[in-house]
C-alpha cells in the first residue's frame, strides 16, 4: 500500500536520475497533498512569502534564501504561496553512488541531518550562481551535458556541505556513525538491538554506545527507537495504514508491544498518536 510514495517521473525531463528546474514548476503529482518521496529533493528558495512545508511532521515557514532537503521516505506537504520562486534539484540515491562515489556517503549524511538550512548574503549569490549553471546546462540536452551537470551538481553539493559544516554546533559523523545510521535505515524494521549493530559492524557494543554518543549525541538504541517512532507516523498518515497493520509491517511481537512503544516514546495513546498527524496536516 504504497500508493502515495512518488517516485522521481521517468518522463522528457528526467536526466539519468537527476531533474533540475524551477520553483513554481509542473509536478507529476500533487505536491499540496501529504506524500513521500522516493528520491532526494534540494529545493532552493529565492523569494519566500510566508508559505509554509511539513517535512517529516515538523512545520517550516519558507523562508527567503533558505535551502529545504527532504530525503527518501520522509513525508512532506508544501503549501506554497504566490510569489514563493527558487530551484528545484530532484535527485536519486543511485545517482550519487554513481556518479559520486567518492564522497556520497558523506554528502548523503549531511543531506539526511538537515531539513531548514539559513544562507548568508554571501554564500546566497555563490549558490544561486552555481545553482542557476547547473538548470542551464540540465536544459542543453547535448552529448556532454551530463558530464557539466554532474561537475555542477557536484559543485552545488560542496558549497552546501561548506555552509552547514561552518553553523554553529554542526556535528561531523564519524565513519563509524555513518555506517551505523546507513545500517539502521536498512534494518530498523527487523533488529533493534544495538548489540546486533555492533556484531554487523564489527566493534563492541561499548565502543558503538561512545562513538556513537559523542558523534551525534545520542544513544545508538535512541537512533534506532527514532527511526521506528518515525516510519509508524509515516504509515499512519500517508500510506494509511491501521495501527494492527502498522504494528504487523514493522514486525512487533504483539499489538500490545506495539501500543506500549508508542506511548513510552510519545506519551501518547496509539488513537491520540494518530489525531494529532491528522491536525498537523489540515
Amino acid at each position: 500500500m504504497d500508493f502515495q510514495t512518488h517516485k522521481l517521473d521517468i518522463n522528457a525531463k528526467n536526466f539519468n536520475g537527476i531533474i533540475v528546474d524551477k520553483i513554481p514548476h509542473e509536478n507529476p503529482y500533487d505536491f499540496t497533498k501529504i506524500h513521500r518521496h522516493d528520491y532526494y529533493e534540494i529545493l532552493f528558495f529565492t523569494e519566500g512569502a510566508g508559505g509554509e512545508q511539513i517535512i517529516d511532521f515538523v512545520k517550516y515557514k519558507t523562508l527567503q534564501k533558505a535551502v529545504y532537503i527532504i530525503s527518501p521516505g520522509q513525508v512532506h506537504l508544501l503549501k506554497r504561496k504566490p510569489g514563493e520562486n527558487g530551484f528545484s534539484i530532484q535527485f536519486t540515491k543511485e545517482f550519487l553512488q554513481l556518479n559520486l562515489y567518492s564522497a556520497h556517503q558523506e554528502w548523503i549524511s549531511v543531506l539526511q541531518s538537515q531539513t531548514e538550512i539559513t544562507i548568508s548574503a554571501e554564500k546566497y549569490d555563490r549558490l544561486y550562481d552555481l545553482v542557476k549553471g547547473l538548470l542551464t546546462v540540465f536544459e542543453e540536452r547535448t552529448e556532454m551535458s551530463f558530464h557539466k551537470v554532474v561537475s555542477y551538481f557536484s559543485l552545488v553539493l560542496i558549497e552546501v556541505y561548506e555552509i552547514v559544516n561552518e553553523k554553529p554546533g554542526f556535528r561531523k559523523d564519524t565513519p563509524l556513525a555513518m555506517q551505523f545510521t546507513d545500517l539502521v535505515q536498512k534494518h530498523y524494521k527487523t533488529h533493534r538491538t544495538v548489540q546486533h549493530y555492533a556484531d554487523m559492524m564489527g566493534v563492541s557494543a561499548s565502543k558503538l554506545n561512545s562513538e556513537i554518543g559523542n558523534s551525534l549525541g545520542k544513544s545508538p538504541k535512541q537512533i534506532i527507537q527514532e527511526h521506528l517512532l518515525i516510519e509508524i507516523k509515516r504509515l499512519l498518515t500517508v500510506n494509511e495504514l491501521s495501527h494492527k497493520e502498522v504494528s504487523v509491517e514493522l514486525n512487533f511481537d504483539s499489538q500490545n508491544s506495539y501500543n506500549r512503544f508508542i506511548k513510552v516514546s510519545t506519551g501518547k495513546t496509539p488513537s491520540a498518536l494518530k489525531q494529532e498527524l491528522i491536525e498537523i496536516h489540515k
